[in-house]
């Protein structure tokens, strides 16, 4: 079923479009609206509108096959000493995803990562079953029933993503998605309540890495349409303020004029 835009959300694809490659627009576009549009949905509908980017084909920017770049750099520092397939476990549980143990294997081998334990990528341990006979193997990165890896991150602990946002992990269940969650909406919701449909934050001063409650602002998508469009939004709280009364004058100019 083909997604239905409102006219707001046709005109602001048509104006972030030029110079931008799909992905970019969809993350422009879900950030401004608060929705989950993929880049083949943008795809789609910058076809059947003939809207044109007017970007190179193809652009490499490390995140081409089936990891991106941080998935690279997490695999490239955990490969040492797991078989493959506690490797996949490991990648599949920190980012939510269903790797397959074949999948894994040929991306090691394509991508000249290895383990270092020859002969045994990928295979089960000698020693396993032999719980309370003897030790065949066993070393100090064996994993225990129960025990978590050495990468594993409590509950709590922060990252920064590559679009600057921080991401708190809230969870040691669910997706990768449910796991971990932007740091001023945790904030926002448990100061304020849930974030209503149509809304926003923004943050007062642009800074992303500034997460205290006087700086995000709740705002209606509608009026922070106006804000982008009118550049009202500035590095100083206090004119963004400004900024965001200003659009609501723009809005009420705009009803009165259709009435």
């Amino acid at each position: 079923m083909s997604r239905r835009y409102t006219q707001e959300q046709k005109d602001y694809i048509r104006e972030v479009s030029p110079g931008r490659y799909n992905q970019e627009i969809a993350d422009l576009f879900n950030t401004r609206f608060g929705v989950k549009v993929s880049d083949s949905a943008i795809k789609s509908f910058k076809a059947n509108h003939k809207i044109k980017s007017d970007v190179p084909r193809r652009r490499f920017t490390g995140d081409e096959g089936l990891f991106n770049q941080e998935q690279k750099r997490f695999i490239g520092n955990n490969v040492k000493g797991r078989l493959t397939q506690d490797l996949v476990d490991l990648v599949n549980a920190e980012f939510g995803l269903q790797i397959t143990l074949r999948q894994m294997k040929t991306w090691k081998k394509n991508h000249n990562q290895s383990s270092g334990l020859k002969g045994s990528e990928g295979k089960a341990p000698l020693n396993k079953g032999t719980k309370g006979l003897y030790n065949v193997g066993g070393n100090r990165t064996s994993f225990k029933p129960g025990q978590r890896s050495a990468n594993y991150k409590p509950v709590g602990s922060e990252r920064v993503d590559r679009d600057g946002y921080t991401l708190v992990k809230v969870s040691d269940v669910g997706r990768w998605d449910e796991r971990w969650r932007h740091k001023h909406r945790v904030l926002w919701e448990t100061e304020q309540g849930p974030i209503p449909d149509g809304h926003v934050l923004i943050f007062a001063d642009q800074d992303k890495q500034n997460i205290v409650l006087d700086n995000l602002i709740l705002v209606p998508q509608s009026r922070l349409s106006i804000v982008n469009r009118k550049g009202l939004l500035s590095k100083d709280a206090e004119l963004t303020r400004t900024g965001l009364a200003v659009a609501d004058i723009f809005i009420k100019i705009g009803e009165r004029n259709r009435r």
